[in-house]
């Protein structure tokens, strides 16, 4: 593994500690009530995010990515999807009414939520790639148990890597390690640790999820250590009204808020999360929806930033959906709460998906929000010999 000299190693650990230095001024949004209720249930039965969607340029480059990299499992494929003659693909996704959906790809990395690749043709699709401070920026977290010895891994497949491992040592996420990686088809993902919890983490507060919660030991993964997704990160145009949707829409908790945080006359922001080296992030949010990966809220300055959202036919593209109970019940309780639904609840009654029904909503904030539920199983099971990750089967 690289190592940075003992010089940049000083101004590394300085800057860590410079990151939350201003995050104490910040409230922290429903904090109190969580500690005395069940996180993000009520109405909608909500169980915890499921998978994270992801549209790419080229399936199976990546697909053959994670599987090489991360050791991930391959449990289901299908496609194309399309409606020629109608109005479903723009109704149900949002996409171009000619849209196709050429495949998708559901893979499972260890104990957590799945990733969902999608590979589509539409005419209107941008072929570009967004960074982080952009509002359709987007990064996906491992949690592992040894962060040395994953990004030792990592650098040793070649994978292009930024300034790390970070320690953060000072404010609410003090205790927290982390270090971005990108894939070749544009999607960041980042390793973290946090062995002996996080600062912000007292009795008083409903903690944020973790993987660690599904046992210590690695599955369905060749890197060291790797339990699985920890969070997803998203940057929007204003973190404090995203965090507000998420407690409104889906009885979210917001227990870590942390920043801003810069560099006026360096490199590292570039060297960190790969943006504009004068990109300033003004705040990030970490709100908890039941019993699951988090969402990481980012509010960024950028002179380059691109303020435009990515639909899900775009490179680039992302969704999260969640798992419910009870999906017409939850259907009908998110649009009382004045989410805004698509063409849904939506039965999937052919092929591997046979099963599930899902439900994708849009936000203010740019990223779909899909309910997802299958409750007697989905007919990939009869024949795959290691099934996706279940939320259902999350330790609290």
């Amino acid at each position: 593994m690289r190592s940075d000299s003992s010089g940049d190693r000083r101004d590394f650990l300085k800057k860590s500690a410079a990151v939350v230095a201003g995050a104490t001024g910040f409230p922290l949004l429903t904090a109190r009530r969580a500690s005395a209720s069940a996180v993000g249930k009520g109405g909608l039965g909500l169980v915890g995010v499921d998978h994270v969607g992801l549209t790419v340029p080229d399936i199976d480059e990546a697909v053959a990515w994670f599987q090489d990299v991360m050791g991930a499992t391959s449990a289901m494929s299908f496609g194309p999807i399309s409606d020629p003659k109608g109005t479903l693909m723009h109704d149900l996704l949002g996409v171009d009414a000619s849209a196709v959906i050429d495949e998708i790809s559901l893979l499972r990395i260890g104990r957590s939520a799945n990733i969902e690749l999608f590979q589509y043709e539409a005419p209107d699709q941008r072929r570009t790639h967004p960074r982080n401070s952009d509002w359709s920026g987007h990064h996906i977290a491992f949690y592992v148990t040894d962060i040395e010895a994953a990004v030792e891994y990592m650098d040793a497949k070649g994978i292009q890597k930024f300034l790390g491992p970070f320690a953060v040592t000072a404010g609410p996420a003090a205790g927290q390690t982390i270090n971005y990686f990108k894939t070749p088809f544009g999607t960041y993902v980042e390793l973290i640790s946090y062995p002996e919890g996080m600062a912000y983490d007292v009795p008083s507060v409903k903690p944020l999820w973790s993987p660690k919660q599904n046992g210590l030991d690695s599955e369905q993964t060749t890197v060291p250590g790797l339990l699985g997704i920890d969070h997803v990160g998203i940057t929007v145009p204003n973190v404090v009204e995203a965090a507000e949707w998420f407690e409104a829409a889906l009885g979210a908790v917001n227990p870590l808020t942390f920043g801003p945080f810069g560099d006026p006359t360096g490199d590292f922001m570039r060297l960190l999360v790969d943006v504009d080296p004068r990109a300033v992030v003004d705040q990030i949010r970490m709100v908890r929806a039941a019993d699951g990966p988090g969402i990481e809220l980012f509010q960024y300055e950028a002179s380059d930033q691109d303020q435009t959202f990515r639909r899900n036919s775009d490179w680039g593209g992302h969704h999260v959906a969640f798992y419910v109970r009870h999906i017409d019940k939850a259907v009908e309780t998110l649009q009382a709460r004045g989410a805004e639904k698509r063409f849904g609840p939506f039965a999937v009654t052919g092929g591997p998906a046979a099963g599930q029904t899902i439900n994708y909503f849009s936000t203010p904030f740019g990223t779909d929000i899909e309910l997802i539920s299958y409750p007697h199983g989905m007919a990939y099971e009869a024949t795959a010999p290691i099934p996706l990750w279940d939320p259902r089967d999350n330790h609290p």
